[in-house]
């Protein structure tokens, strides 16, 4: 590499290379260790730079221009590695026999039922399955066992740097880069893929330690700090070239692997094994079969890439949910009435414990409210009804709080009435604003609705007749995909609020169209009512101090409220937000009023965003429904409201920082509660699931910053032992326990987090530094990175000095009304994805991707 570097520097300042060197230039061109080493080349440029500019004079302009000619050059050779890796791999790529739909929905159904039978038909071939599919991971060693020649067995030191953790293959790397004499074992084309996934972190760290050298050179002559320096960059510059070798090594690694896999037909005979073992489980589950078969008609027959199917992950996701919800119909029987226990009075409080071990007195079950956050649905209602046999229902709806409705109509069958009325419920209660989470005690209609919302349409089948009413209420909920949650209670014993709704069920039944029975009605409406109303109130808990929003009568004009409060994630993705407590007169409950925002970009721009909110009273407190927030808001952003009381008309505002701050890997242009910020952005919190999907120590991180005793600079305490319980609170799976310890060694290894000594009171509460008189424990502490960005200097009023071609990095922009993006930049935003130029986030409609390119000047 370092003769390499030295041929690429003299070529890039157009010195004369001799024939033998023009030779070796000309067959290591294009190869990942020549790329590398001008990456190597650029690097050690840069140190020279630096010098010359810590020395104070103008020696810097020559490598400079050199530098820059290394980073155009090796940008160049980059993309064409990669395109040449791209065309080869093409065909490769271009499976021509996917798995089939029917096998793929099978699979994804049945799950371990299907792993057994394609577990026979592998063993009756004498075959493994990872030697079948094209690698991901360890691509090295699946090409070993699929080439022709046989290759030596792996030095035992290479073997022990594979089984290393990331963690510790950093540490390890980075040592050695720090040594001019390398390790040939880390050199070892084995352990490439270590490097890459690695390649972040040896790089940061080597930068940390180029950087801190840079921003506060050590005490000196000129001559030590230049050689401390130097070391310094060296280390870094290799790092950069090595990293950058093994990613590229991995890419043809991949390559070869994809070559080997379609040269050898191994798609087919995976294809083969898989439908054979679909073919075992469809002979042995009749009813399955049928389902499978039946879905994938009705889905072909309204999706607009029918012919392209099986080669669509939302087809087969949509269509195995349609699935399991009809077997799931088929095997469930009716649910039958629930009737009043012996002794006890319908709708009066009650102390009892219900079967499920909670108060009989609770408005529902609080296992089941524990499905879905009342932060993502916050309007929490039950559903009951009355059926009659000759297809006659009256259905009620109550809420917490003393919301209700009614309703009367006919359905086809008792399943039929319960769809009706939970999809009412639904729009009666949520309209177009709120979140609403709707319980009822039919299973059958409650996984009908959670269907129909999460694919965006009606199927031909439900698993049940049902009436064309039905389907219309059905269709008005796809527009609320995001916002209804829809469950089945299934407690044993009736909690207060489906007794509520059943007897209020049973009068508008009773009631008909007969004179006096819509007062009857009413009047029992009003009493059970002021019943929930009273006894939510009597349980309402204040805000915790923390999430209090604070606000004060005086204002810039008289009469007028203002207060400030930190948005949430949950308020910005639900549309909501919170008015203060205490306002002596609050709006009323139901009105309506006009909301606008006004979110800053910069000192000269400022957006608004305007939205009709309606006022709901839940969980004690007032709150504004439909909120349009500002593009771009982030969490914990500070908002200052202001409202006349009487008036229609409240005018919210964000105040821009004096600098930008970024706050670990989020920017802030606007004033913020690092408090706030601590606690909704923790790892999983872009995660609807209620249970996240995170590492190790994303799981130590969400509890510590979730958990954790927060202190006014956003730093959170918690004690280490206690870690592993507050862990499992937050939904660690058990079998991950033993893995949170070792997470922690790795991320006070990686200064992320740190351990201290502190003190622990009679409450339990966490405190740093320790107090007198409390016992000693050891603590695990976070504390926000927090850095002010300098803003861009405006350069508008200096003269620009001439510019060399330079290098446009690829982005995504908007197309004008009605374009779409061509096929072939879809495709080249996928391979910026796959060669992590981008986010990887889908190609909007309405966008396109514009390719890296040079710019002249």
């Amino acid at each position: 590499m370092v003769w390499l570097a030295a041929l690429h520097r003299s070529q890039a300042e157009g010195k004369q290379l001799s024939p033998s060197e023009q030779e070796l230039h000309r067959r290591r061109a294009g190869e990942a260790a020549s790329i590398a080493a001008i990456r190597y080349a650029e690097g050690l440029l840069e140190i020279e730079v630096r010098i010359a500019e810590l020395a104070g004079g103008r020696a810097a302009e020559e490598p400079s221009r050199t530098r820059d000619e290394l980073a155009l050059r090796r940008v160049e050779a980059s993309e064409r590695f990669r395109a040449r890796r791209h065309v080869r791999s093409e065909p490769a790529s271009a499976d021509p026999r996917p798995e089939p739909l029917a096998t793929q929905v099978v699979r994804e159904v049945v799950g371990s039922t299907f792993d057994a039978a394609l577990d026979q038909v592998l063993r009756r071939r004498r075959l493994r399955l990872v030697d079948l599919e094209t690698p991901t991971t360890d691509v090295w060693t699946w090409l070993r066992r699929h080439e022709k020649e046989v290759t030596p067995e792996l030095p035992a030191e290479v073997k022990r740097l594979r089984k290393l953790s990331q963690a510790d293959f950093t540490r390890e790397a980075v040592a050695d880069v720090n040594r001019w004499q390398h390790d040939e074992s880390l050199a070892h084309p084995a352990v490439a893929e270590q490097w890459a996934a690695c390649a972040d972190d040896i790089v940061a760290e080597t930068e940390r330690a180029y950087r801190s050298i840079r921003a506060d050179p050590p005490g000196g002559r000129g001559k030590d700090v230049a050689t401390g320096l130097r070391r310094a960059g060296e280390a870094h510059a290799r790092a950069s070239a090595r990293c950058l070798e093994a990613q590229l090594m991995v890419q043809d690694l991949r390559v070869q692997a994809t070559r080997i896999h379609r040269a050898r037909g191994l798609s087919k005979l995976r294809a083969d094994c898989l439908a054979e073992a679909a073919r075992a489980v469809r002979k042995n589950d009749s009813d399955l079969a049928t389902h499978v078969d039946r879905a994938i008609e009705e889905h072909r027959r309204g999706c607009p890439q029918r012919r392209d199917c099986d080669r669509q992950a939302d087809c087969v996701s949509s269509i195995a949910e349609a699935v399991r919800f009809r077997l799931a119909a088929v095997e469930l029987p009716g649910t039958a009435p629930l009737a009043p226990r012996p002794g006890v009075v319908e709708g009066a409080p009650s102390a009892e414990l219900a079967p499920c071990g909670h108060e009989r007195g609770a408005f529902i079950c609080p296992d089941l409210l524990k499905q879905v956050s009342t932060d993502m649905a916050r309007i929490v209602g039950t559903v009951d009804l009355a059926y009659r046999g000759e297809g006659r229902f009256a259905f009620a709806w109550v809420t917490e709080y003393g919301e209700l409705g009614t309703g009367a109509d006919q359905a086809i069958n008792e399943h039929d009435a319960w769809l009706q009325a939970a999809c009412r419920g639904v729009l009666d209660l949520g309209g177009e604003l709120s979140n609403v989470h709707i319980v009822c005690r039919d299973e059958r209609a409650a996984s009908v609705v959670r269907y129909v919302v999460h694919v965006g349409l009606v199927p031909d089948a439900l698993g049940f007749p049902v009436s064309q009413r039905t389907r219309d209420l059905l269709a008005a909920l796809v527009a609320r995909s995001g916002k209804t949650f829809v469950d089945a209670d299934r407690c044993p014993g009736p909690h207060r609020g489906a007794t509520a709704a059943k007897r209020l069920a049973a009068v508008v039944l009773e009631a008909g169209p007969e004179a006096g029975g819509a007062q009857a009605v009413k009047s029992l409406a009003d009493e059970i009512s002021d019943e929930l109303r009273e006894m939510a109130e009597s349980r309402a808990q204040p805000p915790r101090p923390a999430e209090a929003a604070q606000w004060s009568p005086a204002g810039s004009e008289a009469g007028e409220f203002r207060w400030k409060a930190a948005v949430g994630l949950a308020q910005i993705s639900g549309g909501w937000c919170t008015l203060p407590a205490g306002m002596r007169t609050p709006p009323t409950a139901g009105s309506r009023l006009r909301l606008a925002v006004h979110h800053p970009r910069h000192a000269e721009r400022d957006e608004r965003a305007e939205s009709d909110v309606l006022v709901r009273h839940v969980g004690g407190k007032c709150e504004l429904h439909g909120v349009v927030w500002p593009p771009g808001l982030l969490p914990g952003t500070l908002v200052t409201f202001g409202w006349r009381p009487g008036g229609d008309a409240i005018l919210a505002r964000t105040e821009l920082l004096p600098r930008p701050e970024r706050v670990d890997e989020l920017t802030y242009r606007h004033r913020y509660d690092i408090r706030v910020v601590v606690r909704e952005t923790a790892p999983g919190a872009e995660q609807e699931a209620r249970v996240p999907d995170l590492s190790d120590t994303g799981w130590v991180m969400r509890t510590l910053r979730k958990l954790g005793h927060l202190s006014p600079d956003g730093s959170a305490i918690l004690a280490e032992k206690a870690l592993v319980r507050n862990c499992r609170e937050l939904g660690l799976p058990q079998s991950r326990v033993g893995r949170i310890h070792p997470a922690v060694e790795d991320l006070i290894r990686d200064r992320r987090i740190g351990r201290l000594r502190g003190s622990l009171d009679r409450n339990g509460l966490p405190s740093y530094p320790p107090r007198a008189g409390e016992s000693r424990v050891d603590l695990l502490r976070y504390v926000p990175r927090v850095v002010s960005i300098a803003p861009h200097p405006d350069h508008r009023q200096e003269p620009r000095p001439p510019r060399r071609d330079h290098w446009v990095d690829g982005f995504v922009r908007r197309l004008p009304a009605g374009a779409h993006a061509s096929a072939e930049q879809i495709e080249a935003h996928r391979e910026a994805i796959r060669a992590a130029e981008v986010v990887d986030q889908p190609l909007r409609d309405g966008f396109t991707y514009v390719r890296r390119h040079r710019r002249a000047r």
